[in-house]
């Protein structure tokens, strides 16, 4: 069954500092024409210059997506790209005066919100939809991403750590907005406190606090409310960021994602995968014609 390609109804804006750059950021939603997909805009620079979320302009994996050109980069994309997603929303101007989106409170809860106030509409142009008909498996190292057809989006994630607060942790969900609102948008970022120094001398985590993280000691969780919003928070959030990054595929997936210690290296290639079978089809389907 085909759907329909969505944008907002409205401008709308949120404002804070970033996680990692510690830079402050305004960012503005606002809506796009049909098969526009998600464009980022940097306005503090000369030439506004923009770039597509996609997997080919992703730039660096580390401790988040960053995607970028010869004159722009923007820094860890996958929250609100997440909330994007799971709104249902597929073409959309980001507007940014700054590189990085704001971290806000580690999740992205603050962006769905924002989006959905904004009101979505639907447009003419049919969505792009990548319906899987058989059984795709990634594998790298200990982890292992595997596609498995399915009518609906659903995200399967396993994360395991050999850490006495989190330990092995398995959630299941349907990305329906609902569903995600309630159970995935409220789930924050999450780093260990011996990585806090570490992360600071590689010039990351500038804008990281105990109001915008979650920091794991040994015996301990340290954050602004003093407890885990989920028992599996940190799972959720994983759920969280392989949404966002699943967005760079460039189509939405109909299938059930089952994901095994991911991290945004692996999401990326997984989806670089994804889209070399995608190219494929696509090949074979002129072909055909």
């Amino acid at each position: 069954m085909t759907s329909p390609q969505c944008t907002i109804t409205k401008d709308a804006y949120y404002k804070g500092i970033g996680l990692h750059t510690g830079n402050l950021c305004t960012i503005i939603f606002k809506p796009a024409p049909e098969n526009n997909g998600v464009t980022l805009v940097r306005t503090d620079l000369p030439g506004r210059p923009q770039i597509q979320a996609l997997y080919s302009n992703v730039t660096s994996v580390i401790r988040g997506t960053t995607i970028g050109n010869d004159t722009m980069r923007v820094h860890t994309i996958e929250h609100v790209l997440s909330a994007v997603y799971a709104l249902g929303i597929d073409n959309l101007i980001i507007e940014l005066d700054a590189n990085e989106p704001p971290v806000a409170d580690g999740s992205s809860k603050v962006f769905f919100d924002t989006l959905k106030e904004a009101g979505i509409v639907t447009q003419s142009a049919e969505r792009k939809v990548f319906r899987l008909t058989e059984r795709m498996e990634y594998k790298s190292g200990d982890t292992e991403v595997t596609l498995e057809p399915s009518d609906t989006l659903r995200l399967t994630i396993v994360l395991e750590y050999k850490h006495p607060l989190i330990q092995t942790q398995e959630v299941s969900f349907s990305m329906d907005p609902e569903t995600y609102r309630a159970e995935v948008s409220p789930a924050r970022t999450f780093c260990f406190d011996y990585e806090v120094e570490a992360l600071k001398k590689q010039g990351l985590a500038k804008g990281g606090s105990l109001d915008n993280a979650v920091v794991v000691g040994l015996d301990r969780i340290h954050n602004k409310e003093k407890k885990l919003r989920f028992p599996d928070e940190f799972a959720r959030h994983k759920t969280l960021d392989l949404l966002g990054d699943l967005f760079l595929l460039g189509r939405r997936l109909e299938a059930h994602v089952r994901a095994v210690r991911p991290g945004h290296g692996h999401n990326v290639n997984f989806v670089k995968m994804v889209a070399e079978k995608l190219l494929m089809e696509d090949t074979h389907a002129v072909h055909r014609t």
